[in-house]
């Protein structure tokens, strides 16, 4: 063979070998934080929901926890979560197709995002997203491993809380108060719901309508990021379709939409394909 040859398939084979250890050691530090993250889920046993629970809370989340549990429903551990999404990052940018697992703390906030965004079978990312300990993190790496973006501070702190909070309509029993989570009344279709863990703090209305479902979440506590960095940014959820998944009513779609100074952006359309819950 002649040298050139044997030096081009060194360097190939150097470089798959590269990719390869790089993905394994990636796979290893996401896995790390769902094992992180359940780890810190409370074990203190909570009651079960009940009328007695909710009555001093504001009109519109009675409305809506009266809808989404049963008398008597348990209070959920933590949930496993099935997604498939599209997303975009710019209005101008192309949608790519998102499929994804999520680990969601319903007792102490905390989750662990861990998603594959395709543009095509050829070109694809992998994406961590989590909140876990009081700290916000984030990673996107083209094919698994070669990192594109990495996010922390205190920016990714809150705008994970934030997430945190708001996924709690696929863990309902997680709305209800408790020592982080607390609830003020804005009138008889919102409410404000305010989480503070350690030193972040968010808020976020709630509009809930006449049946009791979340129709839609908002917030100024979450940041968009650009190339100079991150931006604060009015921020909204959007919840349709709500159906009943193993007691508990949930929306099955949720909308995620940028409320710009040039107008709204809708960014995100994500659909829980499956839920499961713990509660041990």
């Amino acid at each position: 063979m002649p040298k050139f040859q044997i030096i081009f398939f060194t360097i190939v084979a150097t470089i798959l070998l590269l990719w390869f250890v790089s993905a394994v050691v990636s796979r290893i530090f996401v896995r790390r934080s769902i094992r992180r993250m359940l780890q810190s889920v409370g074990q203190t046993p909570l009651p079960s929901f009940s009328s007695d629970l909710v009555r001093n809370l504001p009109v519109a989340v009675q409305r809506y926890l009266h809808y989404a549990l049963k008398d008597g429903q348990p209070n959920i551990r933590y949930a496993i979560l099935k997604q498939r999404a599209t997303f975009r990052h710019r209005p101008d940018s192309p949608w790519m197709t998102v499929k994804a697992t999520e680990y969601l703390s319903g007792m102490e906030p905390g989750f662990v995002w861990d998603a594959v965004l395709r543009h095509n079978a050829a070109w694809w990312r992998t994406a961590k997203l989590s909140y876990v300990n009081g700290e916000g993190h984030g990673h996107i790496k083209l094919f698994g491993a070669i990192t594109l973006q990495e996010f922390d501070g205190p920016e990714t702190d809150r705008s994970m809380l934030f997430r945190a909070l708001s996924e709690q309509v696929w863990l309902p029993t997680g709305l209800l108060p408790v020592r982080t989570l607390r609830w003020e009344h804005v009138d008889d279709m919102t409410a404000r719901a305010i989480i503070a863990d350690g030193k972040h703090r968010v808020e976020a209305l709630f509009t809930i309508n006449g049946i009791g479902e979340i129709d839609r979440i908002s917030t100024r506590h979450k940041y968009r990021d650009h190339k100079s960095g991150f931006e604060q940014q009015d921020f909204t959820m959007l919840c349709r379709e709500w159906h009943e998944v193993e007691g508990v009513m949930i929306p099955t779609e949720v909308r995620f939409v940028w409320n710009t100074p040039k107008g709204d952006f809708e960014y995100g359309i994500f659909t829980v394909t499956h839920a499961e819950y713990y509660y041990k």
